[in-house]
């Protein structure tokens, strides 16, 4: 088969390499497109935590089953299925309490450890393994992944009806938060971005208020608009979306960081204690989280198609990689087709 091979930093290459061979509780899936995270733009420029090269990377993708294991019940050969990229250990504290999203011993698709789908096959556990309906196309059904971030994120947020929120970032994953937090009743949503196109983008998945940051100040903007936030989603790991965050949300609100932050930032803990603001980490999802991201994508996959209109063949990757990072011609989420 063909795969992207992360051989250094900066650098893919296409290889040819054996299909990957599957045990008896694994399925095989021949890979029908892969989505670009931002997790994978940082690890190209060598910015990430745990994906490293030499590896091949990608998570986010759709396939059809062509192969299951001798183990296998309820999925068979023609299935169209999204994969949850990690599991856990299965001994630790974090997995005997269902958190196995935080296991220290994870497995995490598209690293050394678990081979990426940025290749035209991949052998998965059949426990990480979700059929996506046959009506939704796969360029929303690679949706699934990031989704899901944004449906836990909102979780640990705790959105009510009635709620105001700010996301500060309109990539993928803001507007995908912004997408579940509407899901969940939030009645302002109050995204920025210095792309006018993904704030327009916003506007059409549910963004009530829209701030190009190079304009506007989103401080002003909510103090003269709403006074405060109940709670703000901080996208884009940078000294100043942390700055704002803490000065918008509400006294006993809650801040939920789900951005790699590239440097150390300062945080004024005076406020936050004086102020009782929760600051929350997100990261990544579990079972039901992913769950819920099929049943939003079932009920508004039309309207989300339009974050996935650039594509690429796997032989264009470092083309596709160069899209995703500098949003080249409004790109929003780019995919690899297989």
């Amino acid at each position: 088969m063909k795969a992207a091979l992360f051989d250094q930093i900066n650098s893919m290459k296409i290889i040819n390499k054996e299909n990957p061979e599957i045990n008896d509780n694994d399925v095989l899936i021949k890979i029908i497109t892969t989505g670009i995270c931002g997790s994978e733009i940082h690890a190209y420029n060598g910015a990430h935590p745990f994906r490293k090269p030499p590896s091949i990377l990608g998570h986010e993708l759709v396939g059809k089953i062509e192969e299951v294991g001798e183990n296998v019940q309820g999925f068979h050969p023609g299935d169209y299925v999204t994969v949850e990229p990690h599991y856990g250990c299965k001994q630790c504290v974090h997995c005997q309490n269902g958190d196995y999203h935080l296991c220290d011993n994870k497995t995490v698709l598209g690293t050394e450890k678990w081979e990426g789908a940025f290749a035209e096959y991949l052998t998965a556990p059949a426990s990480t393994v979700y059929k996506i309906p046959g009506d939704i196309p796969y360029h929303v059904g690679v949706l699934t992944e990031p989704l899901a971030v944004g449906v836990h994120a909102v979780k640990l947020g705790q959105i009510k009806k009635g709620d105001k929120i700010a996301v500060l970032g309109a990539g993928p994953i803001g507007l995908l938060v912004a997408v579940a937090a509407k899901h969940a009743g939030a009645e302002v949503i109050c995204i920025t971005d210095a792309i006018d196109h993904n704030l327009e983008t916003s506007k059409q998945l549910g963004a009530t208020d829209t701030l190009n940051v190079k304009e506007v100040s989103i401080v002003d903007y909510i103090d003269e608009t709403y006074g405060k936030v109940d709670q703000v989603y901080v996208t884009v790991g940078l000294q100043s979306t942390m700055n704002d965050a803490l000065q918008i949300v509400k006294k006993k609100g809650k801040i939920i960081s789900i951005a790699i932050f590239e440097e150390d930032i300062k945080v004024d803990f005076n406020h936050v204690f004086i102020s009782e603001i929760q600051i929350l980490g997100s990261s990544m999802y579990v079972k039901e989280d992913f769950e819920q991201a099929i049943d939003i994508i079932s009920e508004r996959g039309d309207q989300l198609e339009i974050l996935t209109k650039h594509t690429f063949p796997l032989q264009d990757i470092e083309l596709a990689m160069d899209a995703a990072a500098t949003k080249k011609d409004g790109a929003i989420k780019v995919l690899v087709d297989l």
